[in-house]
């Protein structure tokens, strides 16, 4: 091999690299589970305004304790994340009565084990459309699950769920 085409091959390998950066993930591949996975009391769909939002909804009022989470699966390749953006709005009439009240992320290798490897207890209630970074430092590789713990204070409202990134820089 030429010097030159090793100096091209090693710069491209570096730019790839180099480039490496954050992964953006969409939303509409969620499911909906309860505490002992499906069936749930929340039900996922496209939102009509955009289409590529995902709207939550729970049938009845959904308490802190009553464990109604909304999963997303993410596949990686080995690296550290140091944080995962949130897109979201709350549509409420009585805000800080619906919310997300709990960001975790799960690593899953056996299909008969879930372990948790980051949880974040803020409760993200903005009626505003808006970005949440829950920070962590942890090594990630493979198959990884964004759960969501969902809190409804009234059934006509709506979660709306956008963008998802994982934050590797």
């Amino acid at each position: 091999m030429s010097r030159l085409k090793t100096l091209s091959l090693l710069f491209g390998l570096l730019f790839i690299v180099g480039c490496a950066g954050n992964y953006w993930y969409s939303p509409l591949t969620a499911i909906p589970v309860g505490p002992a996975g499906p069936p749930s009391i929340l039900s996922v769909s496209p939102h009509p305004s955009p289409s590529t939002a995902l709207k939550v909804t729970a049938t009845s009022q959904v308490k802190e304790e009553d464990f109604q989470w909304v999963l997303l699966g993410f596949t990686v390749p080995s690296v550290t994340v140091k944080g995962v953006k949130i897109c979201y709005k709350v549509d409420t009439a009585s805000p800080g009565s619906t919310y997300i009240s709990q960001v975790r992320l799960t690593k899953m290798t056996t299909p008969d084990v879930a372990l948790v490897i980051h949880d974040d207890p803020t409760n993200l209630t903005a009626i505003s459309p808006t970005c949440y970074t829950s920070p962590t430092n942890l090594k990630v590789e493979g198959t990884i699950t964004l759960a969501l713990k969902m809190v409804f204070g009234s059934t006509s409202d709506i979660i709306r769920i956008g963008g998802i990134e994982l934050l590797t820089k």
